[in-house]
């Protein structure tokens, strides 16, 4: 009888997981040029379609377009930020999907499709903006989780390496024991090109996190917790040392937060967050990140924001990672009904000398990082906030609808609404949405 699987698939911090049959062989389209290959370990399928021959694929129109999942999570749409062409890119293609994610040149959209009785596989799936379908690999999976640490909001495209090259991920595969208790089992890092298929598999490896400019990946190896960085160009590791695990590139690549000496405890986790340099291979502590302290990143990852507790709602403040100066925001307040506040709800501006949040009420705020100055930039009359436009001119939230659930018992509806940053001209762009991300802006 085959055994049920549970399998976590990582989205840099995103992580899917679920029963599963027998693989199927993998078919890339063709070899990489720049990666090393690596046969890719038997439960996983690749499946590349080759680019259609013919006219190539143009993007729409509209300035400022946005993602959103239907109510029945089966498809991703497209629809205008003002409410126009509105168009369902998946047609059925992503059950139960986990998304979506934007390529970083909103060029491409990713899902991972976590199946269903007819099709009991977790799918990765990467479509063009004209519905066709790039990218297909599957494992022998069923359902999607979350993993630690919690960073998928750090960017809408996490599952991405910052060049849109490729795509990494963690599956585990856990059989269910005599009692019915999932057992231990080895986490595989896959690395795949984002129309090519799999390029290389490592068994034993979790956590990944993409450099900035998408040559290298930094991971933590169980079971001494060793934190490794794997060049994807030589397809080599180095081991960096023990009993740390991977937080974030900083300083435009050039050192490491890491998490060092971490520990489960019944609510999250503890751990000593540090600097590591690596060119001396110095180590400095950043206490101020310690214990899954919540934090954004600067666009040169020199500066972070940080969630700060406290007897009411959390404020923020602004740590220099250079000279490891704290600076609180006075005034400042966020807050989220989850323990956890979502990273779309605070925005840098493109040259990280400013900052928008959301305060989880009903007002949106903006601060200048050099001083801390804050200063109140409009009001929402929304339920749930969703993010900042990319120009930061617009936003996304949710409002309930009045409407019953599709079916009784069913989840609530909700409709999604675009209005300026200010709050003014908000208007309805699609019902029963959801969840929703904007397009990143086109490059070349």
């Amino acid at each position: 009888m085959r055994g049920l699987v549970w399998v976590v698939i990582v989205l840099l911090a995103v992580a899917c997981n679920g029963g599963g049959e027998a693989p199927r062989t993998a078919t890339p389209a063709s070899s990489p040029s720049a990666t090393p290959q690596a046969t890719p370990t038997p439960t996983a399928t690749a499946r590349p379609v080759p680019s259609p021959t013919g006219t190539p694929t143009v993007a729409p129109t509209a300035a400022l377009e946005i993602a959103y999942v239907g109510s029945d999570e089966r498809d991703i749409w497209l629809v205008a930020a003002d409410g126009g062409s509105r168009r369902n890119l998946t047609q059925g293609r992503c059950p139960r999907l986990r998304g979506p994610y934007w390529s970083p040149k909103g060029d491409r959209i990713a899902c991972i499709a976590t199946g269903s009785a007819a099709i009991p596989h977790t799918q990765v799936l990467v479509f063009d903006l004209e519905g066709r379908l790039i990218l297909q690999i599957e494992h022998a999976a069923g359902s999607a989780g979350l993993s630690w640490p919690d960073m998928s909001g750090a960017s809408p495209s996490s599952l991405w390496s910052p060049d849109g090259r490729f795509l990494a991920y963690v599956v585990v595969e856990a059989p269910l024991g005599k009692e019915g208790m999932r057992e231990e089992h080895t986490p595989v890092l896959y690395v795949a090109h984002s129309s090519r298929g799999i390029l290389t598999s490592m068994p034993n490896r979790q956590q990944p996190r993409w450099s900035p400019d998408s040559s290298r990946l930094a991971y933590n190896r169980p079971p001494g917790e060793t934190l490794v960085v794997y060049a994807l160009a030589t397809g080599r590791e180095e081991a960096l040392g023990e009993d740390m695990r991977p937080l974030a590139w900083v300083f435009r690549g050039k050192k490491l937060l890491v998490a060092a000496d971490y520990q489960e405890q019944e609510l999250g986790a503890t751990y000593e967050a540090n600097l590591l340099d690596l060119a001396s291979g110095q180590m400095t502590r950043v206490p101020q990140l310690d214990n899954s302290t919540q934090f954004w990143l600067s666009p040169d990852g020199i500066t972070a924001v940080v969630l700060r507790p406290s007897a009411g709602r959390p404020s923020l403040g602004i740590l220099n990672l250079s000279s490891l100066e704290f600076t609180p925001i006075p005034g400042s307040v966020i807050s989220y009904p989850s323990d956890f506040i979502p990273q779309s709800q605070l925005a840098f501006s493109a040259n990280g000398s400013q900052i928008y949040w959301f305060d989880g009420s009903d007002a949106i705020h903006k601060a200048d990082i050099d001083d801390g100055s804050l200063t109140q930039v409009g009001r929402l009359a929304g339920d749930f906030f969703l993010a900042f436009s990319p120009d930061l001119t617009r936003v996304l939230y949710l409002v309930l609808s009045d409407a019953p659930p599709a079916a009784p018992g069913g989840p609530l509806p909700w409709n999604l609404w675009v209005a300026n940053i200010d709050g003014s001209d908000a208007r309805l762009v699609a019902e029963n949405a959801a969840g929703a991300v904007w397009r990143p802006p086109p490059t070349p």
